[in-house]
């Protein structure tokens, strides 16, 4: 085929996180390619309304629960008229396999996998023609679940280091309270226990104990927010490490940061870790899953789940400005290796080797 394939997208749409981020990226490389593609969402969902944003077409679906009989009804009409269906996680891939089942035909089935768990069902995951891994530590699990490792596809996220570059500063800072000389060390995501900000919490505890000139901002909602904001009080650090909920736009804020930092002690890949890669910031990674890929050999990281090692990693590269500047460079270089060229191309070459597999 010389052509590129007609793809509809899949995608529950009732959140926004990194795989609908990425999702939009894609729809966007897709765009410029010429490719004819739709997204099958929620209709009054984020990921609905930057599809419409890029000239993409919507089928709205009603999808409330995890695996909605609506959404499969809605999607088994429309996917017929395509040639790839791309189910973008585990509730998608689910509705796609029933949706296709229901619609009959030749269409070719990609799936999303995001998270480094183990696999629940893996029969589910392996009826797919391919599925696209976010990292390499992700497609050892799928691996490990049973699916053929010709099947698996490693594709990195992606970043737009251009629109990361046109950093609008003040936000973070903002949000953290930080004044004029003072130091800010920071990340943004979720508030889940994957995430393991609790680490971050007792670093900064070790690292306030040393420096009175140095204010710490964790970004983002979820559901472990108020056990974070409690253990800063037991640690006695609510007044210098700021949990201010979602901050808006905060990817193009984090050159705020003197310091990324990274904790999750569970990571398909890290997309808020290559945003700020992209942006120049010195990070420092926990070595957890795919934020094993994102550090390579030339950034700095550390064990997961050990706030002693995370606390010594940080004040070194505080004390030391010179260092600091440096990994930043080193940060920025890397992050041309998780571009969303690169991503949508590698996105591209797994539908082709779908096209080419039967199912």
């Amino acid at each position: 085929m010389t052509r590129p394939p007609r793809v509809l997208h899949v995608d529950p749409g009732r959140e926004w996180r990194g795989g609908q981020s990425q999702l939009r990226l894609l729809a966007a490389g897709l765009e410029r390619r010429g490719v004819e593609q739709a997204v099958a969402t929620r209709g009054d969902s984020r990921l609905a309304r930057e599809a419409r944003a890029l000239g993409v077409r919507v089928v709205p679906l009603r999808w409330e629960a995890g695996l909605d009989p609506r959404a499969v009804l809605g999607t088994a009409r429309e996917a017929p008229d395509w040639e790839v269906v791309h189910a973008h996680g585990s509730h998608a891939l689910q509705a796609s396999l029933l949706a296709l089942g229901l619609a009959g035909g030749a269409v070719r089935l990609v799936a999303a996998r995001r998270q480094v768990f183990p696999l629940r069902s893996p029969s589910v995951w392996r009826r797919a023609d391919v599925v696209v891994a976010v990292s390499r530590p992700v497609r050892d699990v799928l691996v490990a679940g049973g699916l053929e490792p010709r099947r698996v596809r490693v594709v990195h996220d992606g970043v737009d280091a251009g629109e990361l570059r046109a950093q609008r500063p003040g936000r973070l800072r903002a949000a953290a309270g930080a004044a004029d000389g003072e130091l800010l060390v920071g990340t943004a995501g979720a508030l889940v226990g994957a995430k393991d900000h609790a680490t971050l919490l007792r670093a900064a505890a070790r690292v306030l104990a040393v420096r009175d000139d140095v204010r710490f901002v964790v970004a983002g909602e979820g559901p472990e927010r108020p056990a974070l904001e409690a253990l800063a009080r037991e640690l006695g650090v609510a007044d210098r490490v700021a949990l201010p909920g979602r901050v808006e736009e905060a990817a193009l804020s984090l050159g705020d940061l003197d310091l990324f930092v990274m904790t999750s002690a569970a990571e398909g890949l890290g997309s808020a870790a290559l945003e700020a890669l992209a942006a120049g910031v010195a990070p420092v990674l926990a070595r957890a899953g795919g934020l094993s890929d994102v550090a390579g050999a030339e950034l700095p990281s550390v064990p997961p789940s050990d706030p002693e090692a995370l606390a010594e990693a940080v004040l070194g590269l505080l004390a030391d400005p010179g260092r600091r500047e440096r990994v930043a460079a080193a940060a920025r270089e890397r992050a041309e290796l998780f571009t969303a060229e690169r991503m949508t191309e590698g996105t591209l070459d797994a539908y082709r080797a779908a096209l080419r597999t039967l199912r």
